[in-house]
């Protein structure tokens, strides 16, 4: 009966002893939560080219005088990939009152279109942003003509549209010399891939592979031999195929 009653004391004992470092353990992290000395005085933003520091400070979610301890680095991170243009975000904090940001950011790299909407992509088919109209700065894009369906993007949002990413691949692999020569590409699907010059020639690419093959006959044809191959004397040129161009003449 000794031994039981010896038992149960050490048992309620350690019991009690869990419960008070609980209570203090809860106050203690409640008592730094709410310390001054870990009110953010300072956010540092580093990496961004387009975005403004409060506009990213805003993603973000942090607020000078707020506590530092109220934030984890994860939640911070989350708020900032929510915003479309931001394509990694690296959250750190500097104690006792700092933190710093740094980010990446997505470029734009073209401009897709259908029943007069606008979305500006990146190399990998996220939306970062609907233009109401087209203006010079953005006519500088290189210009997707693409199926309804994919305009359905909303900012942030990453296009399924095999068509629209094939014709991103193919911009990416062309040069500034040939892209002088391009008005806009037309994507209705990846392999009607298809490029219109600026005199209004239609040239299928399909798929961009085997490419190289593709833009020497494009040279030899179009740039070489333009007084012949035009949108004057040609209809279209396809190039899609592993044989000779084909061309239909007017």
């Amino acid at each position: 009966m000794h031994r039981v009653r010896l038992r149960r004391i050490k048992s309620t004992l350690y019991t009690a002893l869990a419960l008070l470092f609980v209570v203090l353990a809860g106050y203690g992290g409640y008592t730094l939560a709410n310390a001054p000395l870990f009110d953010i005085t300072e956010i540092r933003v580093g990496g961004n080219e387009t975005i403004s520091k409060d506009e990213i400070v805003v993603s973000s979610g942090l607020r000078i005088g707020s506590n530092l301890l109220k934030y984890s680095p994860d939640q911070v991170e989350k708020g900032l990939l929510s915003h479309p243009y931001i394509k990694t975000a690296e959250v750190s904090r500097l104690l006792p009152n700092r933190v710093s940001i740094k980010v990446s950011e997505r470029k734009p790299m073209a401009i897709i279109s259908a029943e007069e909407r606008f979305l500006v992509l990146d190399d990998s088919g996220y939306c970062l942003a609907e233009v109401g109209q087209i203006t010079a700065e953005s006519r500088a894009l290189p210009f997707i003509r693409c199926g309804a369906k994919a305009m359905q993007l909303l900012p942030g949002e990453k296009t399924e549209d095999k068509g629209v990413l094939a014709a991103l691949a193919l911009i990416k692999r062309l040069d500034p010399f040939f892209m002088e020569c391009i008005l806009e590409f037309e994507a209705p699907s990846a392999e009607k891939i298809a490029v219109i010059n600026l005199d209004g020639l239609r040239v299928y690419f399909g798929q961009p592979e085997d490419l190289d093959r593709k833009l020497q006959h494009y040279e030899e044809l179009l740039i070489k031999n333009a007084e012949n191959c035009n949108a004057n004397t040609v209809e279209y040129v396809d190039l899609r195929y592993d044989t000779q161009p084909t061309l239909k003449w007017k």
